[in-house]
């Protein structure tokens, strides 16, 4: 089933777009509200820290796997069917997360709420190019790029304030009441059918994309400070990751229907703008997941101001988004891109100087210079993927999109958390009364300082790669497209 912009009224669109934006957020949200939460969780069920670390990237992986399939499950079972259904299974799946009896349990209930939430965003994305006429897609674009941050932003304080008022469970039964909103504000949407599709989707692609995803996470969390050479596993992992996405891509040229469109990487615009989300991405989702466990471990902040720090962030990345969506038409995109990546860098480099006792001003001051950096790159990012890209190919190209920019998400979760273990042993082993000291343990306010110091170079390291990429903004080509396609002109 399709939409048509025309069929719908006015009051039935405004509708229809609050529960796309809902939806949106939900989702968002989820991969992070329980991220303060984790310490009770890991308490409760057992696991330790290896357990939070997979409740985080478990989802993200899952969503990751999901999104590309977006389009061909559009196709076969229809835009609101397939809508209300994930946003049901999601719904199901959160509850079950929030009944977890055990670790293992709940890494599975994690994977399946991540299996609902990877359809939701770039399906959301879609139906809402559908519902607005082309004029109107940038402003759009916008705020639904807007909705998407500010859910992931502000899932940590909404984690924190349910997590100290009731428990870590009750992070998880949130999504009832608003899964339901959402599924009761998309029944006015009136449908056509659509050209029929009844090619089946390839599954020895979708085993490829699920062997490739797993095997980098494993990868990249357990890679940094072992030896490769002297790992078979690490080697093992990294091998097949390689030949999984190789083998995919090969798949996809040659078989009638794979998880993804081969062509849609054809347009330089959108294949350019894919790699900077991934990276973008991965930066930005582990600011958000830093700060809170920085705040509650070697800080002492409670789980509701540990959540809270990454406010200000979220008010300043609305508004960036927001007004870059205006400017985008306005000024060169390379002053925008520019300017985030920049402003990107200051930010992260203000962080890595957090240090007690003025550490919130560091983290407020430091996380909202980065937000604006974030909002620009974002709206910039998306705005010109889409820009030159044929209309058929926008579900399958939000679809791969969202792959990308999970896959960035958990990713830099999974790098930066193993770089963090690493800096936190290099600095106990300096530390006076350290693992290299006189004392056989080191003190719990020693942990905290090299804990502390150890966050501070993540936010160096992540500083320096910001500033390395600028150059590549100059890839993009600006004022041609695809037949069909709503270009965009930037002043010369």
């Amino acid at each position: 089933m399709s939409i048509e912009a025309g069929e719908l009224t006015r009051s039935d669109r405004r509708l229809a777009t609050w529960g796309l934006m809902i939806a949106t957020a939900m989702q968002a949200a989820d991969a992070l509200i329980a991220n303060v939460a984790l310490p009770q969780l890991e308490r409760d069920l057992g696991g330790g820290v290896q357990l939070g670390a997979w409740v985080i990237t478990s989802y993200l992986c899952a969503t990751a796997v999901m999104a590309p399939m977006t389009g061909w499950l559009r196709r076969r079972y229809g835009a609101r069917r397939l809508f209300s259904g994930t946003v049901g299974a999601f719904i199901i799946a959160s509850l079950l997360c929030a009944l977890a009896p055990s670790a293992a349990a709940m890494i599975v209930f994690r994977v399946l709420q991540g299996a609902g939430a990877g359809v939701i965003a770039p399906l959301a994305q879609a139906i809402l190019l559908d519902i607005y006429p082309r004029e109107r897609h940038g402003r759009m674009l916008a705020i639904w790029g807007a909705v998407l941050m500010v859910g992931s932003v502000l899932g940590p304080p909404l984690g924190g304030i349910i997590t100290d008022l009731v428990s870590w469970r009750g992070a998880f039964m949130i999504n009832l009441p608003f899964g339901l909103i959402v599924i009761a504000l998309l029944r006015p949407l009136r449908y056509r059918a659509e050209i029929s599709d009844d090619r089946a989707i390839d599954g020895i692609s979708v085993l490829l994309l699920m062997i490739a995803v797993g095997a980098l996470q494993l990868c990249l969390g357990r890679g940094v400070g072992r030896s490769w050479l002297g790992s078979p596993e690490l080697l093992g992992e990294g091998a097949a990751t390689i030949l999984a996405f190789t083998a995919l891509v090969f798949r996809a040229q040659r078989s009638r229907f794979s998880v993804f469109r081969p062509e849609i990487f054809k347009d330089v615009n959108f294949a350019v703008a894919a790699c900077y989300t991934f990276l973008a991405a991965g930066i930005l989702f582990v600011v958000v997941v830093f700060l809170p466990s920085l705040g509650q471990g070697p800080l002492g902040y409670s789980a509701t101001l540990a959540g809270f720090t990454i406010v200000p962030r979220a008010v300043l990345m609305t508004l960036t988004i927001l007004v870059a969506g205006r400017l985008v038409r306005r000024l060169d995109h390379r002053i925008l891109l520019g300017a985030g990546w920049l402003l990107t860098a200051c930010g992260l480099a203000l962080l890595s100087n957090i240090e007690p006792p003025r550490e919130l001003a560091w983290i407020i001051i430091g996380s909202s210079v980065q937000a604006v950096g974030a909002g620009l790159l974002f709206t910039l990012h998306m705005t010109l993927a889409f820009s030159t890209l044929a209309p058929e190919l926008r579900t399958d190209a939000s679809g791969l999109y969202s792959l990308l920019r999970q896959v960035g998400f958990a990713s830099g979760v999974a790098l930066m958390t193993a770089v963090l273990r690493l800096e936190v042993d290099a600095h106990l082993a300096v530390l006076p009364g350290g693992t290299g000291g006189p004392a056989l343990l080191p003190s719990a306010h020693l942990i905290d300082l090299a804990t502390l110091h150890a966050y501070r170079d993540c936010f160096r390291m992540m500083a320096v790669t910001s500033l390395i990429v600028i150059p590549g903004i100059f890839l993009f080509r600006i004022g041609g497209g695809e037949k069909g396609a709503e270009p965009i002109v930037s002043p010369p």
